[in-house]
């Protein structure tokens, strides 16, 4: 059987390749699989050791997995939490007490400054909690 499935590899690859216009030449010139990976993944956030601020919003003691996206205007902090989504709303309250709690909806709250340049977002984990914070620059 696998004789059979390497001839019918052997008559159909020169088929396709003559349709698709490529010739065998052409996969010489294709990238290594490491190059692949490392573009594939050269736009993903960096995983990283959870700090204890992030553009100066505080972060949970017992975050977890803490996933960075820092760019010029806008900066996003991604983390887990153990702790349950109340809990953690009430440590961004005392933390940040400028920050105004909306309602919550669909069990996420969200916390925010008046100038909106600031948002936690806590939402109910299967394991606690995750928190989502947004800092935007007012360079408009």
């Amino acid at each position: 059987m696998k004789n059979w499935d390497i001839k019918r590899l052997a008559i159909y690859l020169p088929l396709l390749s003559g349709m698709s216009g490529l010739s065998f030449a052409s996969y010489a010139n294709s990238i290594s699989v490491e190059e692949a990976t490392k573009r594939a993944f050269a736009d993903k956030p960096s995983i990283v050791s959870c700090p204890s601020e992030f553009q100066q919003v505080k972060i949970a003691q017992d975050a977890r997995q803490c996933q960075a996206f820092d760019e010029p205007l806008t900066s996003v902090m991604v983390y887990h939490s153990p702790a349950a989504p109340e809990a953690m709303v009430n440590l961004y309250q005392a933390a940040h007490p400028a920050l105004k709690t909306h309602t919550p909806v669909n069990g996420r709250t969200l916390l925010s400054s008046q100038d909106k340049t600031v948002r936690v977002i806590v939402s109910p984990d299967k394991t606690g909690s995750q928190v989502d914070i947004l800092v935007t620059s007012n360079a408009n």
